[in-house]
């Protein structure tokens, strides 16, 4: 049976929050290196859509971030991403060295959102959770 994909999504999801950032993360790290979706599920999920998606979701919490912050992430991301691309198979190195990137972006998440609940910033919901 073929026909249009009932999970085609025109306007994909972009993690608006520290909290789904972070978790965003978690997802890329099993998808990793090629960051495709095995079971064709999400045809157009690859390499270049999940680290949009990451990028997006920085840039809609930038100024939680702080335009330090932010900068790093940003270079964290483009660096672990080359990484990824350079070693799809999984065979020499490169794709290590892409997850201690992704692992890194997240203790920089962790520290923006512990940054958060020090200064007892609210988030939308007005509670202080780090988001």
């Amino acid at each position: 049976m073929s026909g249009p994909n009932p999970y085609f999504n025109p306007k994909p999801y972009i993690p608006a929050s520290l909290s789904e950032i972070y978790d965003t993360l978690g997802s890329m790290i099993l998808g990793a290196p090629t960051f495709v979706d095995r079971l064709g599920d999400f045809p157009g999920r690859n390499i270049d859509s999940e680290f949009n998606k990451l990028t997006q979701g920085f840039a809609l919490v930038r100024k939680k971030l702080g335009e330090e912050r932010y900068a790093k992430l940003i270079d964290l991301a483009a660096r672990a991403k080359a990484l990824f691309a350079a070693d799809q198979d999984d065979t020499n190195g490169k794709t290590d060295e892409g997850y201690a990137l992704l692992f890194e972006i997240e203790d920089e998440i962790q520290a923006a959102r512990r940054g958060q609940v020090k200064a007892k910033l609210p988030d939308e919901d007005g509670e202080i959770t780090g988001d």
